[in-house]
């Protein structure tokens, strides 16, 4: 296990320095990142909201003033004493309907071009006198009604009011009537009805505008009081209602024939809309799929004080974080840019600090094999020095064992001739007895002496190696010098590296 884990690969030093010099750079950005995400993100993206809501709140103030003016003017000229005594008697003086027909136009012309026509009834809602800037436009009823019986019970309170939205299939306009009850203080009285049908192209406009204005794929539309999406730039979605309508309300629809012939109104179904316009107090903003949409919107609702709609912006969510996933991207470019200068320096860097400490390892790979050749060359001597050991043993062991017999051997010798020369007078047969001890003794000395002779071989070969095993620890002397010598070189190296 251990000779493999030291002989895994790692990165180079370089790489490694390199890799720490970046994350260091790093870390500050990754820290501003964190703060950005749990700090100012939330911030950005409450700031675009509000954003959002001031826009909504323009622009539902730019209708609502629009039609607030509309109707300051409309009833300025309505309750003017030449109107008022027109009604009083209509079958009158001609020249009073001439006068109000002049005058109107005028005014007309000058103040008010999206009245396209002005129309008098009585109180009982027969029509007395119209004009129009538009030659041959004359009053037409609303499906069944010249007035709808909603607009008749409104024109009963005597207060001015705005009627839901017609829509012409053929000039594709949108209309709505704003009715002037006239009430007159002398006879205590509603003299009659003036009804001046307003185009209502300028609502259209505002509502255009907000396509891109907070972002790609932004837009409006309008709800009316029965969640009919009146002013719409989507024509799937335009007169289509966010839940299904209850019958009385489809059934007055179409008996006024508010939007074309087919005046059914199909449903484009918003559950979460129709939950949220239910409710007492609906939220101003939120967040939801709306119908014809693939993607997650914040929606910002704002109900209209001069008519019962209520005006929405959609915007998408991504668009809405868009600032703050701006900043994020800035954040990201500034690592990106930093991130490759200290890459290089870092390489750089840990080159010149590696370099040195990589000489130093080859030299002590170098000396590693030069103390493995000697350690293999001791360890050779090692053997060959207890091999030297044993054979001196034994051969010292022979010589002193047949040094001892050699002396038992002359000293039996000595006794045999020193008998035989006193046993002058022996016999024949004791004579050569001794004589073939003597005989035993010198073949014993031959032996012995040959025995002699090996082990002083076996000596010989053994101070050969002796003399080899010295060579060999002299040459080992010399390889740990020049190791000892490599490695003072690559301490100081090391020291020039660490600055010590």
């Amino acid at each position: 296990m251990s000779k493999k884990s030291s002989t895994r690969k790692s990165l180079p030093l370089s790489i490694r320095i390199s890799l720490w010099l970046i994350a260091v750079s790093i870390l500050p950005l990754l820290l501003t990142l964190v703060i950005s995400e749990l700090q100012s993100r939330s911030t950005l993206i409450s700031q675009a909201s509000r954003t959002m809501e001031t826009d909504a709140q323009t622009h539902a103030q730019l209708i609502d003033n629009y039609f607030t003016q509309k109707l300051l003017i409309l009833k300025s000229l309505d309750y003017s004493p030449l109107v008022q005594q027109y009604l009083l008697d209509p079958a009158g003086d001609q020249q009073n309907v001439r006068t109000i027909l002049q005058n109107g136009l005028a005014i007309q012309r000058l103040i008010d071009p999206d009245v396209t026509l002005v129309t008098f009834f009585d109180p009982q809602g027969t029509i007395l006198l119209s004009y129009s800037l538009y030659s041959g436009l004359k009053p037409q009823p609303h499906g069944k009604y010249m007035i709808p019986p909603e607009d008749a019970q409104q024109i009963a309170k005597g207060q001015q009011f705005i009627s839901g939205v017609y829509y012409d299939p053929v000039t594709h306009q949108s209309t709505v009537e704003l009715y002037t009850p006239v009430y007159s203080t002398m006879v205590k009285r509603i003299l009659g009805v003036v009804r001046d049908t307003l185009n209502i192209n300028s609502v259209w406009q505002i509502v255009n505008s907000e396509k891109g204005v907070n972002g790609t794929g932004s837009y409006a539309f309008i709800l009316d009081q029965n969640g009919v999406r009146i002013v719409d730039p989507d024509p799937k979605t335009l007169f289509t209602s966010i839940v299904p309508l209850n019958a009385t309300i489809q059934q007055h629809i179409t008996d006024e024939n508010r939007y074309g012939k087919n005046s059914t109104i199909p449903v484009s179904a918003d559950a979460n809309l129709g939950s949220i316009q239910s409710q007492p107090k609906p939220p101003v903003t939120f967040q939801e799929v709306p119908a014809g949409q693939n993607e997650l919107f914040q929606v910002t609702r704002r109900p209209l004080s001069s008519v019962p709609w209520t005006y929405f912006v959609l915007t998408p969510v991504n668009e809405v974080i868009a600032v703050a996933n701006q900043q994020l991207l800035i954040i990201v470019l500034i690592a990106s840019f930093i991130l490759l200068p200290v890459a290089v320096i870092g390489w750089i860097v840990g080159y010149r600090i590696s370099s040195p400490i990589l000489r130093s390892v080859k030299s002590l790979v170098k000396n590693s094999y030069v103390l493995n050749q000697l350690s293999g060359r001791e360890k050779n001597a090692s053997s060959e020095q207890v091999w030297i050991v044993e054979a001196s043993k034994t051969g010292l062991k022979s010589q002193q064992y047949y040094t001892d017999a050699s002396k038992i051997a002359a000293r039996r010798l000595n006794e045999l001739g020193r008998g035989l020369l006193e046993w002058q007078d022996a016999d024949v047969q004791t004579t050569l007895y001794v004589v073939q001890q003597m005989v035993n003794i010198g073949l014993y000395f031959e032996k012995a002496i040959a025995y002699q002779e090996e082990a002083n071989n076996k000596v010989a070969v053994a101070v050969k190696v002796t003399d080899e095993v010295a060579e060999q620890l002299a040459s080992g002397a010399k390889s740990t010098s020049e190791a000892a010598n490599e490695l003072d070189g690559i301490v100081h190296q090391l020291r020039q590296i660490v600055g010590n």
